[in-house]
């Protein structure tokens, strides 16, 4: 076993290490991270996209990354079963880089919305501008979303005839549509880590939402992180022109450093965010509800984003009167409403992979089918 296979079982390792939590993860927020028809959860919405689009990634570049290691190992191979593994190794890198994208886009979302909700919490209103951001970067996303679906058609284009014909045009617009598309996010990415700086500024010393906020810059970090790691390495080994061959190899090691660099950053978002969802004291909530020492005797209170808390339909003895200053407590913050609430629960090296080298036809059988800027795990 060679240096390169050794590399490539260790990828593959830690890709499954992080893929199993992953799934588990998406599987529990189904059940666990709900909306519950507060203004301030929307980006549960963007999350849970997103996080499905990234379960799918991250399984198909495992088994990306396994067929790529069955090639080199498998030398009892006949010919027509070492062109399989190849066609399956292609499709899996174009599906998995297709559905990558459209991950970092809903995640990107995810932060500008909870962003939005953070600052609707400290306001008690969205403002014009915070819409305005947010259909600004909707239509950033949709031109990213639409720039990849190109990407993926002209990956299918040149890679599904076997390699039989070869179109240096197609192989240009593919590379600079690419590099396009992984600049816009990373600008996308700064506006929204501004932004969320800005948000977090002025809410600082407000106890119910600088749990939100320091997340939320987190994630951000993170993010740019991935972001910038993709454009580097594309810059840096893939030519923009309709040359075959990569600038240069990164190396072998490089498809652990891939993992760690290319999914960690986005994992690690994920499980931050999901633990946000999943807060009811320190997470992001409008609902208020106020509180005395019998809650049958309070009448409906008003919060100042316009839901009102009311309790049974019992009326309200005569001469009662509302204590001044009542305190204004985080929801879940009463036994009764516990109570309620228990009753009612139930690889990229940069991601590329639209990119495959000419080696995949056949040129290189020590690689298959990998990509060339991209180390063959």
């Amino acid at each position: 076993m060679d240096g390169t296979s050794q590399y490539g079982i260790a990828a593959t390792t830690l890709l499954i290490l992080t893929a199993i939590p992953t799934v588990v993860t998406f599987l529990c927020s189904l059940c666990l991270a709900h909306r519950r028809r507060d203004p301030a959860r929307t980006w549960l919405s963007h999350y849970k996209i997103a996080y499905a689009f990234f379960c799918l990634d991250i399984v198909l570049i495992f088994f990306n990354y396994l067929l790529a290691v069955l090639y080199r190992e498998l030398d009892s191979l006949d010919q027509a079963s070492a062109f399989n593994i190849r066609r399956a190794q292609t499709q899996t890198s174009i599906l998995g880089s297709f559905f990558d994208e459209f991950s970092i886009i809903g995640i990107l979302l995810t932060l500008l919305s909870l962003g939005k909700a953070v600052n609707l919490v400290h306001t008690g209103k969205v403002s014009s501008v915070d819409r305005f951001i947010q259909w600004g970067a909707y239509s950033v996303a949709g031109a990213l979303a639409i720039l990849n679906t190109v990407s993926f058609a002209l990956s299918e284009k040149q890679y599904a005839d076997d390699g039989h014909r070869f179109d240096p045009t197609a192989l240009k617009y593919l590379r600079q549509i690419t590099f396009a598309m992984l600049a816009i996010q990373m600008t996308l990415n700064v506006s929204i880590l501004a932004k969320s700086i800005a948000v977090t500024a002025p809410t600082r010393a407000v106890a119910g939402v600088t749990t939100a906020t320091r997340y939320l810059i987190i994630c951000c970090v993170l993010m740019l992180f991935k972001t910038c790691y993709d454009v580097g390495y594309y810059a840096e080994y893939v030519p923009l022109d309709d040359t075959v061959s990569a600038r240069k190899s990164p190396g072998a090691y490089f498809a652990i450093l891939d993992v760690i660099f290319n999914f960690w950053p986005a994992f690690t978002t994920f499980i931050i965010l999901f633990v946000l969802s999943t807060k009811k004291q320190d997470g992001v909530w409008t609902t208020e509800k106020v509180t005395h020492p019998s809650a049958h005797e309070m009448p409906a209170q008003p919060t100042r984003w316009g839901y009102n808390y009311d309790t049974e339909n019992q009326g309200i003895p005569q001469g009662w009167h509302q204590p001044p200053a009542p305190i204004m407590l985080p929801a879940y913050s009463s036994p009764q409403e516990l109570s309620t609430q228990q009753e009612l629960a139930e690889l990229h090296a940069p991601q590329f992979w639209h990119e495959l080298p000419a080696q995949q036809h056949g040129k290189d059988p020590h690689v298959g089918a990998t990509p060339p800027h991209r180390p063959a795990p």
